[in-house]
């Protein structure tokens, strides 16, 4: 099924000033995404995609309002009736406006709801905290299922805590080390060794936490280990897969704000998917992306697994065409660890009730896949799971 994954950036106003905003330089802007604008969007990508998802995005999108997001599911109505197109919906909100109707709202239209919440250190970086708490024990009291979103922003940053804080709630979470743009740019930002570092001691304690709860990106990389073709959004090529919509109605690749650089044109003047990626905003982003991806696939034995990485992060390394030093620390040490890791735990024969259950279902579902080429004891314990 063809899918594409639209950013929406309803807004770029906010109701909290994050101190590593990347929007921070766009001054906090109320005006809306117009909605006649994403109607036009989703008609251009009605004869190519099977399956549009829409991530709700801002700033903080739910200043746009209630009656704004039911306008726009008349909207994504009008479009399910002249096609087969399938919409899905995912919001990422820091949480401090939800209230019942939003909560009514997310639960009649099916949204995925992702929460960005730094944990322990969330007062101390984002603010909100005890109202976004608060709007956490009420989404789950209400059955709707969301996961956590931090932001490792300085050296300060203790991963291991916030894993404690996130596992004590029995909240899933995924952790991004800080695109250094915006207000981010005056800060120190983590120290790339020290980062993976921290990385490799959480993930050897997550992978035996039989009671631990969900991080996505070591559940990502486990995937990836053992065969598996999801990648996350930092390691993989994502021209033509994704496309965002801002409020004055430019196209972008996504809503980071080194891309900017490259529009893809206006929504009311394309007539066209191919129309789009034709801009020159498009080519001239692709024509850098190539180049860095020559660069790597030349000196990385990752290549095939990160592609050359995301081009914003290239770009807020200092170079589009250029290999990103700190991200690939990183992803080299993290990544490489697990991967040994998950070797030596099939070698090992080590039982699957000793795993975090998160670790459990990507084995399960990688060895039923016939990924990994296991036979014998230890795959049938994952595939009876």
């Amino acid at each position: 099924m063809n899918k594409i994954e639209v950013i929406l950036k309803v807004t770029n106003a906010c109701n909290l000033r994050c101190k590593y905003c990347y929007n921070s330089g766009k001054g906090y802007e109320k005006d809306l995404v117009s909605l006649s604008d994403f109607e036009q969007l989703l008609t251009v990508l009605l004869g190519d995609y099977h399956l549009i998802h829409i991530i709700w995005h801002g700033g903080e999108p739910l200043m746009a309002g209630l009656d704004f997001f039911k306008a726009a599911m008349d909207v994504e109505e009008r479009v399910r009736l002249r096609s087969s197109v399938v919409i899905e919906n995912s919001i990422q909100t820091n949480g401090t406006l939800i209230d019942a109707k939003w909560i009514a709202f997310f639960k009649e239209y099916g949204f995925r709801v992702g929460i960005s919440f730094d944990g322990v250190e969330n007062e101390k970086y984002r603010q909100g905290t005890q109202k976004t708490l608060a709007v956490m024990q009420k989404l789950k009291a209400e059955g709707v299922k969301f996961s956590c979103l931090a932001v490792v922003a300085d050296r300060d940053y203790d991963l291991g805590r916030n894993y404690d804080f996130f596992r004590g709630m029995g909240l899933s979470f995924d952790f991004s080390y800080v695109f250094r743009e915006g207000a981010a740019r005056e800060m120190g930002g983590p120290d790339p060794e020290a980062f993976a570092d921290a990385c490799i001691a959480l993930f050897d304690r997550w992978l035996f936490d039989t009671e631990g709860v969900s991080v996505r990106k070591f559940a990502m990389y486990i995937c990836m280990a053992v065969g598996g073709n999801l990648r996350i959004c930092e390691c993989s090529s994502c021209h033509t897969k994704y496309i965002c919509l801002t409020p004055d109605g430019t196209l972008y690749n996504c809503g980071r704000e080194g891309l900017e650089a490259y529009p893809f044109g206006k929504i009311g003047e394309v007539e066209s998917v191919k129309e789009i990626f034709a801009s020159e905003g498009a080519r001239a982003l692709l024509k850098g992306s190539v180049e860095r991806r020559k660069q790597c696939a030349q000196h990385c034995e990752y290549f095939d697994l990160c592609r050359g990485g995301c081009a914003d992060i290239a770009i807020s390394e200092g170079d589009l065409s250029k290999p990103p030093r700190n991200y690939c620390t990183v992803f080299k040490k993290v990544y490489g660890h697990i991967a040994e890791k998950i070797k030596s735990v099939f070698s090992m024969g080590v039982p699957l009730d000793s795993l975090n259950p998160a670790v459990r279902g990507v084995l399960a579902k990688s060895i039923a896949r016939e990924c990994t080429g296991m036979k014998g004891e230890l795959s049938d314990s994952y595939l009876r799971s």
